[in-house]
């Protein structure tokens, strides 16, 4: 029991967050089964609450009630992700593009809350998923003879396969969105504004900056949330270890990494969703700097000119 506890605990922490094959079969590994999981929750979730939730009209405290909980709290986000994140950055074009982003938000919001869930742990006492030699395929065993197992679960977003191919979504989006969008403004974007004598310079720079943005994206999820779990499986290591002494001492002492365990878990859920957030409202800024800048640009220059003619027309009636 010690040894499978030792297991659970994860002596080498960075091998309790790594994706692994189930049965031994790359073409379905753990983060698989998750993002198919969490892709089937935020459905069960947000398609029910969204039937709920009504627009267009005042609504009475009755009609407040009749939604539920659930669906008043997804409302509630998803109102304030618009006014407050979206509006101020793509103004009069938000309703075009907040459906994308709120996807963006709460499936990856769900992803992260699913991966604090021990479904991996539970999974491994279970010995449902055996580990497998990759050069021969068989599976491999202790210094008993016993098989050995890994759970089945995880967090698909510590994977940089998973934040890498939500990042490159992002990008072709706003990229795509952009350019068909408008054409022109899209190639004058890459300048930076700089004058003429500078575009060789600039042009190769806003490339260079266009393509850091989906790669800034992928790590920052990618990091964020496997640091975290990482830290989470060395303090379990630490109350396991710790736990085997045969005194008193060590039970006592196990306490104090358990304490820790407990504040990283709580830790980590404010960072699923400020990860879920930044994703989104990073993709959201970038969106903006294509699609809302040189509209805002020429807004106020036409500003500018009727201010002119404005203290034209005044000076005017002053003589």
């Amino acid at each position: 029991m010690i040894d499978l506890l030792l297991t659970l605990a994860a002596a080498n922490p960075v091998g309790h967050v790594t994706d692994k094959p189930i049965y031994g079969q790359w073409f379905v590994s753990n983060v698989t089964v998750m993002l198919v999981l969490s892709a089937i929750v935020t459905a069960l979730i947000i398609i029910p609450a969204a039937k709920r939730i009504t627009t267009g009209k005042s609504e009475s405290i009755e009609d407040f009630r009749a939604k539920g909980i659930l669906a008043n709290m997804i409302e509630s986000v998803c109102l304030y992700l618009r006014k407050d994140a979206f509006e101020p950055l793509l103004g009069e074009q938000t309703d075009r593009f907040a459906p994308m982003l709120w996807t963006f938000f709460w499936f990856i919001l769900i992803n992260n809350l699913i991966g604090l869930v021990p479904i991996l742990d539970i999974t491994a006492l279970l010995a449902v998923n055996p580990q497998y030699d990759p050069t021969t395929g068989e599976v491999i065993v202790d210094k008993d003879g016993n098989r050995t197992f890994f759970g089945i679960g995880g967090t698909a977003t510590q994977s940089i396969w998973v934040t890498a191919t939500l990042a490159t979504i992002s990008f072709l989006w706003f990229n795509v969105t952009g350019f068909v969008k408008d054409p022109k403004g899209y190639l004058h974007h890459l300048t930076g504004g700089a004058p003429p004598f500078m575009w060789p310079v600039m042009v190769v720079v806003e490339i260079i900056g266009t393509f850091v943005k989906p790669v800034a994206l992928a790590l920052r999820l990618f990091a964020n949330m496997t640091g975290g779990h990482i830290i989470v499986a060395t303090l379990l290591g630490f109350v396991v270890q710790l736990s085997q002494w045969k005194t008193g001492v060590g039970h006592g002492m196990a306490l104090l990494p358990l304490l820790g365990t407990i504040a990283i878990y709580m830790l980590e859920l404010l960072v699923a969703f400020i990860q879920a957030y930044i994703f989104t409202y990073l993709s959201a800024l970038f969106l903006s700097q294509l699609v809302v800048h040189h509209h805002d640009h020429d807004d106020h220059h036409g500003h500018e000119e009727h201010g002119e003619h404005g203290a034209e027309g005044e000076a005017a009636v002053a003589h």
